[in-house]
Parts: structure tokens; sequence; C-alpha cells
């Protein structure tokens, strides 16, 4: 775990009981995945399944972790994606990003613009050639940002100021292209749409 999250005594207790929880549902998939390569006469390789956590933003009065995940069952390549916990340092809890918005619809409508441009430069870049939206290229339209894994952050060090979009592989790509971060200001219309008594923890960012 981070050193920011190891102070905090029901944080630690909830990243220890996630980390118990995948344990033992990739022994039991690996289990049944021997017992049938054993039946059918076909090798087996070993499973396993891998979280590193880092500090996204540590505030005064919260804490935001994002994770690489990545877990191998057998298949071609490992599957990769990602993770965020918020916590609320004053109520001793974990939240959700999402949660502290008025509706997951809401955020969206006010970022999904400047999250679709954005992330068209990005794929662009690895693509090495325009993205065009409605052409019949797989992975040409955008997503909506919301359905992948939000992260609030922080540049200026006081207020979450910064909307992160964590997007693992085959969500916006194929699998070569790996996963995409796309990093948005807080805006006006970002702030209009976070629930009153989260409020204070916003502030417009550059």
């Amino acid at each position: 775990h981070p050193s920011a999250a190891a102070g905090i005594p029901a944080l630690k207790a909830v990243l220890d009981a996630q980390l118990e929880e995948e344990r033992r549902g990739v022994a039991q998939n690996a289990r049944q995945a021997r017992a049938d390569a054993k039946k059918e006469g076909f090798p087996f390789n070993p499973y396993g399944s891998w979280t590193a956590w880092s500090v996204v933003t540590n505030l005064p009065d919260w804490l935001s972790l994002s994770a690489e995940v990545s877990s191998y069952e057998g298949g071609a390549h490992p599957n990769h994606g990602y993770a965020a916990l918020l916590w609320d340092r004053k109520a001793n809890k974990q939240r959700e990003a999402l949660d502290l918005f008025t509706s997951k619809a809401a955020l969206s409508g006010v970022i999904r613009q400047d999250f679709c441009r954005l992330l068209d430069r990005e794929r662009a870049k690895k693509r090495g050639a325009p993205v065009r939206r409605g052409s019949d290229e797989p992975f040409s339209d955008c997503i909506d940002p919301v359905e992948s894994t939000v992260i609030l952050g922080s540049a200026g060090g006081k207020a979450f100021d910064r909307i992160g979009v964590l997007i693992g592989p085959y969500e916006a790509g194929p699998y070569v292209e790996g996963g995409y971060e796309v990093t948005l200001p807080v805006t006006a219309a970002v702030l209009a749409v976070v629930k009153p008594e989260y409020r204070a923890s916003f502030a417009a960012g550059r």
C-alpha cells in the first residue's frame, strides 16, 4: 500500500480486504482451470493477479488513489485495467469519485465533448492517422468517460481541480494500443454538477 494509505487504519483494512478477496478469486479460478486442463489433457499456465496502487492526490480532507491492475488467466496475454479509490478523511470512509457529482450523466454531459477531443488526439498519435468518428474502422467512435475509471486530482494541492479518466485496453482502442489517460480541468460547468456538500472540496483548474 502507499505510505499515505498505511497511516489510515480504516483505509488499510479496506485495501487488505480487497487484496484477500482478489487472492481467493484467483486461487478458485486457477483450481478450476487446472482441473479442466488435466481432464482435457492440455497444459495449464499459472494464473496471477497484480494491483499497484499509487497516490493521485493527498489533500487535507481527501486521499485519492489509482491503481494499475493486471491479471493473467491463461489467454494469449494478460488483461490490464485500472481501479480508483477515494478516501473521505472527515467521514473516515471510502467514496466513489462519481458520488461527489449530482449524477454520472450530469458529469458526462459537461466533460464529454472535451474528453472526446483529447482522446481522439491521443488515439491519432498512437495510430499515426486522424480518428474519423462514425467510420467503419473499429474503435473510431468516442466512449462515455464516466463508464471508465474516473479519478480526482489536484494541480494546486488545495482542492480537486482536475478530473482524470483512465481507460483500459479494448475500451477505446485495440489491446496493442494499451491504455489511455485523459486529464481535464475542473471548469465552472463541472463545479455546477458537484453536489453542494462537496463544492468546497473543488476549485476551477487551468
